[in-house]
């Protein structure tokens, strides 16, 4: 340590910025490693979000699947690079060697930390130029900006949960141990699967992920958030952080290592301090992200068109939506609808699954009103992605027409039901067997309002709407619930 402390500032700097690259490169030149960390993110959106997406005209499964896989490309590098390798070196006794060479203190760990974020600027820069030029995917300078800091930084809570399980495992059982972790993660976080397919268990237990809360940042950072605190998320990030990291140091010093030299406790009061700065700035709302204006949204993609070389298809829009602001009031008796054919009740059969629903207009409505639509039966299990409930059609027939909603702000309704969760559904766009935009709601015993803001979803094709849905994915099961008052304003 006498060497290290009379290093010159040049020197010591230039110790820190070897130990990085030669971290980056052993990354680089390990396959293992370096394959599946970096090709994976790029694969599945390709498949789910271009392929599956963009090609077959839901742009809103592109952009979502494309804030997500930036999250599942910032997983990899910090679980892996981090768990992995420091298991290995630490059976091996590499750790104990490099205690013993004059090395500055803590550049193990930053260098661990460089790579892994190296790496993760690296998969999100990918899956920008795909989304904006394969997928032509409106993405404004802010978003694209927003999307790489919580891709780049979010590695960290990632790097630290890492840093413990390799203090704690066995370099040979690391892998596995780390995949039964980082699979079940991506999953139940909603990373890889939409949490409304779900059965409610998982989405009531998805905010213990800390892939759950970077999910919804990215989201939120592109219009897609589902209303929660951007602060919040950051907070929960920052003390996951904070504890694995604590939880690692305390366990590695425990080993005879110590990884932030001769003072490890000035180091641990710094990045404590540091955590603990973000966590209370974000709570208090000091800074945060959003998505871009829609001016800027609507500039981003001419530009994405313009530079692709590729015209943007015009296809007509669909009929101009009328004045009318009331849908449907269900006063009447009737599943009629102020314009378009009127509410139906839908099941999966037509795509082979066994769920079915009916439904009636009842006495008694929200706020005293006549009547309302309730929709009751039962969710099968036949099929990956069942689907019971009622459907509007805006513009018959059904699937085939379709309505321009582009002036319009808001889709609210009341609802109530038996206390499940349920979901607004939106199919719009060219494809009519694309991924719908799903607005998640909980229909308890009182009648509340349910308020889509459409304008926060600006890349959903609202000049081409085909049907409105309201409904259940899951979970399997009995359900009954009812709408009223249901307004396009």
């Amino acid at each position: 340590m006498n060497a290290v402390s009379n290093m010159s500032g040049s020197r010591l700097f230039a110790a820190y910025i070897g130990e990085m690259r030669i971290e980056f490169i052993k990354a680089l030149r390990t396959p293992a490693f370096a394959v599946p960390t970096l090709l994976f993110p790029i694969m599945f959106y390709l498949l789910f979000g271009i392929f599956m997406g963009s090609m077959r005209g839901n742009m809103n499964q592109a952009e979502v699947t494309f804030a997500a896989y930036g999250v599942f490309g910032a997983m990899g590098p910090g679980l892996f690079g981090f768990g992995v390798s420091l298991a290995i070196e630490r059976e091996q006794g590499l750790l104990t060697l490099k205690q013993a060479l004059p090395q500055p203190p803590g550049a193990y760990l930053l260098a661990r930390a460089f790579m892994a974020m190296v790496f993760v600027s690296i998969i999100s820069i990918l899956l920008t130029l795909i989304a904006v030029f394969v997928g032509h995917v409106s993405l404004t300078l802010t978003q694209i900006v927003s999307l790489f800091a919580i891709n780049v930084f979010g590695v960290l809570p990632f790097c630290a949960i890492g840093m413990f399980l390799g203090s704690v495992v066995s370099g040979q059982a690391s892998p596995a141990i780390i995949n039964i972790i980082f699979l079940p993660m991506a999953f139940l976080s909603g990373v890889i699967l939409p949490l409304q397919i779900l059965p409610k268990i998982f989405s009531t237990l998805a905010p213990v992920w800390p892939a759950y809360h970077q999910a919804q940042m990215a989201l939120a950072a592109i219009g897609k958030g589902n209303g929660s605190s951007f602060y919040g998320h950051v907070a929960v990030l920052a003390g996951t952080t904070l504890l694995f990291f604590l939880l690692a140091v305390r366990r590695m010093h425990g080993s005879g290592f110590r990884l932030l030299g001769s003072r490890p406790k000035r180091a641990l009061a710094i990045i404590s301090a540091t955590c603990v700065a973000v966590a209370t700035l974000s709570m208090a709302g000091v800074f945060g992200g959003g998505p871009g204006a829609k001016e800027d949204a609507t500039a981003a993609t001419d530009a994405a068109s313009s530079s692709a070389g590729t015209p943007a298809p015009d296809f007509p829009k669909g009929a101009p939506a009328p004045s009318t602001v009331e849908i449907a009031g269900f006063d009447a008796g009737t599943a009629s609808a102020a314009y378009g054919i009127g509410w139906t009740a839908a099941g999966d059969d037509m795509r082979g699954g066994n769920s079915h629903a009916t439904q009636q207009v009842i006495s008694g409505g929200a706020a005293g009103s006549a009547g309302a639509l309730e929709v009751s039966g039962e969710l099968g299990n036949a099929i990956q992605y069942p689907f019971a409930g009622t459907m509007f059609f805006p513009e018959g027939p059904p699937m085939k027409g379709s309505m321009d909603y582009s002036s319009k702000k808001t889709l609210t309704f009341k609802a109530r039901g038996d206390g499940r969760r349920y979901m607004l559904m939106v199919i719009s766009g060219l494809a009519v067997d694309g991924i719908p935009l799903m607005y998640d709601f909980e229909a308890g015993p009182e009648w509340q309002e349910v308020k889509l803001d459409m304008s926060s979803y600006s890349n959903v094709d609202w000049t081409r709407v085909r049907a409105i849905g309201v409904g259940t994915m899951g979970p399997t099961g009995a359900f009954r619930f009812q709408i009223d008052d249901v307004r396009v304003e």
